[in-house]
């Protein structure tokens, strides 16, 4: 590997987190299973299901992939099972994050994407009755 120039770290390499949520318009438990093991042969082997029916699929992945690649390792090979695709979306989370403390999500979270700089929210209380905020 040569050294970069411009004293930037190169973050090829380093692991980030995503959420990758599929939603198909009708029952199809093959494909959705078929881009969890894609998920977990070629982006993340450790990939963690937030949930998986046949209707679609919630996956933490850790990565140096971009969100582009991690699409097109997810439906390699399913593309045909994959007509009916209704949504598709790869999102990189950050240190800003909320879940509650009763959900397995906040597990995740807090060992990949460390603690969140969001305080828990408090209860709105009306002050004005015309508003209601």
């Amino acid at each position: 590997m040569t050294d970069n120039p411009f004293g930037e770290p190169d973050t090829r390499n380093i692991g980030r987190n995503y959420l990758m949520l599929v939603s198909v318009k009708k029952d199809n438990m093959a494909a959705v299973q078929k881009a969890l093991d894609n998920l977990k042969k070629a982006v993340d082997k450790n990939a963690q299901p937030l949930w998986i029916d046949s209707r679609g699929i919630g996956v933490f992945i850790t990565t140096g992939m971009a969100a582009s690649e991690i699409r097109a390792a997810a439906f390699h090979g399913v593309s045909g099972d994959f007509t009916d695709i209704k949504d598709a979306i790869v999102i990189e989370i950050g240190s800003d994050w909320y879940a509650s403390d009763e959900t397995n999500i906040k597990n995740w979270l807090t060992a990949h994407a460390k603690t969140s700089s969001s305080p828990a929210p408090e209860p709105r209380t009306r002050k004005n009755k015309e508003s209601p905020w």
